[in-house]
């Protein structure tokens, strides 16, 4: 019988922070500067459930534990929202010897009052502004016609040296999850999973334990 030289160990996650906002921070922090890609699923009248990416935007202002994204009142997941708001969540990390994966189960999302959601917009890039007001999202489009819009708007700005005001259409919303789940992964390693459940009835308070990989 060949020797077996390879080793086996495990990924495990040591630093468990006390709450999942701590541990999703301390994640994220290792891949700053670059931009967070969140893939939100909801449930959809024609596809059944669908999902599509969105950037991590941060978190909420007064108390800093629900995680936020912004999007466009003509989009189709908007409408899954306002029809439904519950969603799952997925968030890949990956940094050099760690791969991480955080989802957020038995979500809710929750839109955000108007004065958050216009602290969102001055935040944004002028493309982005010039995005939502020339884009119906999900809408067949002329690409010369869009590009003229673009022009027009663009050139607008520049020569008045003036900002877009907000779009009716512009809005954002924060995730409200029951579960957060934290999966680690390293080369050559079995992966380690934490979880943090929301006590029913104890506001703020998480049951935080480890599940099989």
């Amino acid at each position: 019988m060949s020797q077996i030289k390879q080793t086996c160990h495990l990924a495990k996650i040591s630093n468990v922070a006390p709450t999942p906002v701590q541990m999703f921070l301390n994640i994220i922090e290792k891949i700053k500067p670059n931009p967070l890609i969140m893939n939100l699923a909801t449930v959809d009248k024609e596809f059944d459930v669908l999902n599509r990416s969105v950037i991590y935007r941060g978190l909420t202002e007064d108390n800093q534990t629900h995680i936020c994204f912004v999007t466009e009142k003509n989009s189709r997941k908007y409408r899954n929202l306002k029809e439904n708001p519950k969603l799952s969540l997925t968030m890949i990390c990956s940094v050099p010897e760690e791969f991480w994966q955080i989802r957020l189960f038995n979500a809710e999302a929750v839109e955000l009052s108007a004065d958050v959601v216009a602290k969102f917009w001055q935040e944004e890039p002028l493309f982005a502004k010039i995005r939502s007001h020339i884009c119906d999202c999900g809408k067949p489009n002329d690409g010369k016609e869009l590009d003229r819009k673009y022009q027009e708007l663009f050139g607008s700005c520049q020569r008045e040296s003036k900002d877009l005001e907000q779009t009716e259409s512009y809005t954002a919303f924060k995730i409200i999850p029951k579960l957060w789940d934290f999966y680690k992964s390293e080369p050559n390693k079995i992966a380690d999973r934490v979880q943090y459940k929301q006590i029913e009835g104890e506001n703020g308070k998480w049951e935080i334990y480890h599940v099989d990989a």
